[in-house]
């Protein structure tokens, strides 16, 4: 009887010591085996998903806006923003503004960032619009807002208006460049015939 009793007590520490070895064997493989609810819940907030920007290689762009054509955009680079709210146009081919669904405003830039929700622009390097009637201006920054219809830059500009020649240190107009609004050193050089 003795024996047995051994034999049993011997029995129930080897399920012991195998029980153990099994667990710390498998909470060695698997890490996290022994977590709480709640630091799996930490791990989990800890993970950051990055997704990568899209790039395409040559492509046009046209913003809508009411059913009507209101800018288009031909550029070599095009690519969405990690916000995925903003398109970067770079290497541009062609920019248009259009007016009653007509081209009305060429530009020629070195970049482009359009807001793809409001249709709004910031046009960047370089910036030359020039109008259906032959009117230029120039500056390094101009930005498009598609519901006011209204170009704007806080930078240096230049205005070359049926031969007259405005600069100013920055500007608001229409899409027509009729009603302008030029603040800081304007300088207006007007020929009289």
């Amino acid at each position: 009887m003795l024996k047995q009793k051994y034999l049993w007590f011997i029995l129930i520490i080897i399920m012991a010591i195998a029980l153990s070895f099994y667990f710390i064997y498998n909470r060695g493989k698997d890490g996290d085996a022994g977590k709480t609810e709640e630091e799996i819940e930490e791990v989990e907030e800890d993970i950051e998903v990055r997704e990568a920007p899209v790039k395409i290689e040559k492509g046009t762009v046209v913003g809508v806006k009411s059913g009507k054509k209101e800018w288009e955009i031909e550029a070599d680079k095009i690519s969405l923003a990690e916000d995925r709210k903003k398109t970067i146009f770079e290497k541009i081919k062609k920019a248009v503004i259009f007016k009653d669904n007509e081209p009305y405003l060429n530009v020629q830039l070195n970049k482009c960032i359009a807001d793809m929700g409001s249709k709004s622009m910031e046009l960047v390097g370089d910036v030359v619009i020039e109008t259906k009637e032959g009117d230029i201006l120039k500056g390094d920054r101009f930005f498009w807002d598609s519901e006011e219809e209204t170009l704007a830059s806080l930078e240096p500009v230049e205005l070359i208006v049926k031969e007259n020649y405005i600069t100013a240190d920055w500007l608001i107009s229409d899409i027509e460049l009729n009603k302008l609004e030029l603040q800081g050193n304007v300088k207006v050089t007007f020929i009289i015939e």
